[in-house]
Order: C-alpha cells, then sequence, then structure tokens
C-alpha cells in the first residue's frame, strides 16, 4: 500500500489552507516533510480498509495523526526535554528556527490535528483522538520525571510510560477502522500500545548500538541526558527478550488483512517508524 505521498500532498495543501505567517508554516511543513516512512498514517488507512470506512475521511484522518507525531517530535527534540539538535538525519526544528517558533509549531501541529479530526464526524474517533494526546503528554512527562537524577523508575512505570509516549498514537491508529464501523476496538488499541512498546524498546536499544546513520540522531543520547528506559534496568539481552515476546502478541490480537500484513512487514522486516 504505497500512500506516501498521497499523505504527504494532503497534509501540505490542509497547512497551506491555514493562512499563516510564512515563518510558522515554513517550521510546521519542516518537520512534516522530514524522511519517513509515514507508518502510522498507513496504518489508519489500512485499518479503515479492514471495516469499509470511507477513504477520503481516512486520509484526513491519517493525516492528523502524523501531524500529532510530528508536533511531538518538535518538541520532545527541545532542550527542555531530550535536548537533540538532529531528527532523521537534518537538524531539529528548534536548532532551524530557534525554540520560540519550534515551540509553536509543535503546538499549531497538535492544534490543527485535533481539528482535522472532527471531520470523521464520529464522536467516539474524536474523543479517542483527544484521548490519544493526552496520553502521549502524559507519558512524555513520566519520561521528564522520570529521568531526574536520583529517580529509580522500576520496570512497569517505564513500560507505563511507553504505553502513552509511543503506543498511544499506535493504539489510536489501529482502532480507527473498528471504532468507524461501530465495533469493539480494545483487541487493536491492546495491539496498537503493545506495537508502540516494542518498537520503543527497540529505539533503547539502537540508541546504545547504531551510528548516527543509522538512526537520524544522536547516539547513546539517552544515556547522556540519564534517560529511564528498559535497557537501563535489564540490559540489552533482556530488553531484546521483552520486544519479542511483545511482538509475538501483537499479530494475535487483529484480524487477517491490510492492516495485519502492514503490521507483520514492519515487525519482521525491521522497517522504521
Amino acid at each position: 500500500m504505497e500512500v506516501t505521498k498521497e499523505i504527504d500532498d494532503a497534509i501540505e495543501s490542509m497547512i497551506k489552507q491555514l493562512g499563516l505567517s510564512t515563518k510558522l508554516e515554513t517550521a510546521a511543513l519542516y518537520t512534516l516533510k522530514l524522511p519517513g516512512k509515514r507508518i502510522r498514517p498507513k496504518f489508519v488507512i489500512a485499518s479503515a480498509k479492514d471495516f469499509n470506512v470511507d477513504q477520503n475521511i481516512a486520509l484526513k484522518v491519517a493525516c492528523a495523526t502524523e501531524m500529532m507525531h510530528a508536533g511531538s517530535l518538535i518538541h520532545d527534540d527541545l532542550p527542555a526535554i531530550d535536548n537533540d539538535d538532529y531528527r532523521r538525519g537534518q537538524p531539529s526544528n528548534h536548532v532551524a528556527f530557534g525554540e520560540d517558533i519550534a515551540i509553536m509549531a509543535g503546538d499549531l501541529l497538535f492544534s490543527v490535528a485535533g481539528y482535522i479530526c472532527t471531520e470523521s464526524k464520529n464522536n467516539d474517533v474524536i474523543r479517542a483522538f483527544t484521548q490519544t494526546l493526552i496520553e502521549l503528554v502524559d507519558g512524555e512527562t513520566r519520561d521528564i520525571i522520570m529521568s531526574k537524577k536520583g529517580y529509580q523508575p522500576s520496570e512497569s512505570e517505564i513500560l507505563q510510560m511507553y504505553r502513552g509516549k509511543t503506543g498511544a498514537l499506535f493504539a489510536f491508529s489501529f482502532s480507527f477502522g473498528p471504532m468507524m464501523a461501530g465495533l469493539d476496538p480494545l483487541p487493536y488499541r491492546e495491539a496498537g500500545y503493545e506495537f508502540g512498546t516494542y518498537f520503543q524498546i527497540r529505539d533503547d536499544i539502537l540508541d546504545v548500538t547504531a551510528t548516527f546513520e543509522q538512526m537520524g540522531k544522536t547516539p547513546k543520547k539517552d544515556l547522556q541526558e540519564n534517560k529511564a528506559t528498559i535497557v537501563k534496568i535489564m540490559g540489552i539481552a533482556k530488553a531484546q527478550k521483552l520486544a519479542e515476546d511483545i511482538r509475538d502478541r501483537i499479530l494475535s490480537r487483529i484480524n487477517k488483512g491490510f492492516l495485519y500484513d502492514e503490521v507483520k512487514e514492519i515487525l519482521f522486516n525491521k522497517k522504521s517508524v
């Protein structure tokens, strides 16, 4: 399902229709246009196909998920949070435009994402999308608190943080189709949370083992910033085993179809998110 260009074109059109100041528009589009697989919006579209959801609505909501994700990346990289100067091999938003504009660009993308999601005209979807942002912000806040000097987080605290920080947006993307169809979204939501947790553990391992060229951002940054990670608590080997156990549960929660195929390909071919 090669829909990356369609997603990118739709996102750019939506942003340019807002009539923003040139600086803010440029900053928002800068992060949205960074090279990537557009995994979250692809999951929304695949989930929609599985449940016969109108693809025009699915595309809009898919774009909203990518905007929320991009907004979170802008804020994550800020000096007060992860303090990273690079994202996907390019200077972070605050490096390119300054901290003040970067904060505004992140705020804008969260706001626009919520506005676009209302076009689903489905109250369950709108509530779930709002809840997703709450969980994402809460997860990031837990990360900040647990990374303070002297804090000794437990494994369960770290996994809870992963569910919010990384898993929440995947949980929404997986469950979009059943929500629109009026069906029980909980198995799909749980699969999404676990998918996010799997990839957060994988990213934590890469932070220790990979190079800048492989990651597109500064390696060993988690260690430098004293970030709370599963790898820090249990070591690489046990963290890898935990990730594999989680991975093996994900596909059992969703029916075979477009989403199943997308997820399986990513899980077992190691595509980047």
